[in-house]
């Protein structure tokens, strides 16, 4: 099974038609740029405006809820015998890095139950439906590119991303003492605990501080 970098939004949170650009499934519509390189603001426009006035608010997941949301992903993804070796979540987006079949529909279905699991656990927070349907697959090239989206997923996230890693001192969910990991300013990271910790010159924060 090859490495696969697996994105998943929130519900409304990437619509058709989005100035940060878009693709459809199987590519009919796409833009001509992407987050990074933004294409102009009148490109489909129309299409923007027409899933936005029929979408909902898009689906925003508080600190508290993404630790949620992480662990019973991670768990799941285990559980079920897919290797996963890094995992990070946002206000609107989780990424992953684990193996999968090399079959779009069986990947699908393998993160579909994950998505189902961490849905089912925030349900009291979030009822409904809290994600976008199915989620993007980019597969690992080689070891080089392996590394490479490890280091975006652990490093390269917006404050406030809950962060898990294989890597002992990341791994919180088999190691609650060690304080679950979150992105701080200026990338750095931020040990969030239930209860105060020590020593007092390690930055802590409880659950539920604003993103």
């Amino acid at each position: 099974m090859p490495w696969q970098h697996v994105m998943i939004g929130s519900r409304c949170s990437w619509l058709h038609g989005d100035e940060r650009g878009f693709r459809s499934r199987e590519h009919r519509i796409h833009s001509t740029g992407d987050y990074k390189k933004r294409p102009a603001k009148s490109e489909h426009k129309g299409l923007r405006e027409y899933h936005q006035g029929r979408s909902g608010k898009p689906v925003n997941f508080r600190t508290d809820i993404r630790i949620l949301i992480l662990r019973e992903f991670v768990q799941k993804m285990r559980s079920i015998g897919f290797p996963i070796i890094a995992c990070s979540i946002g206000k609107r987006h989780l990424h992953t890095l684990t193996e999968l079949p090399d079959n779009y529909q069986e990947m699908k279905k393998v993160i579909g139950k994950c998505k189902q699991k961490a849905s089912h656990a925030v349900k009291n927070a979030l009822p409904g439906r809290i994600w976008a349907d199915g989620g993007e697959f980019k597969r690992i090239r080689d070891r080089s590119h392996l590394h490479s989206t490890y280091e975006y997923i652990r490093t390269k996230q917006e404050p406030g991303t809950v962060v898990w890693s294989h890597r002992a001192e990341e791994n919180w969910i088999d190691e609650p003492a060690i304080g679950v990991v979150v992105m701080g300013l200026r990338r750095t990271q931020i040990r969030v605990f239930g209860v105060p910790q020590t020593p007092a010159s390690e930055v802590l924060r409880r659950p539920g501080f604003p993103p």
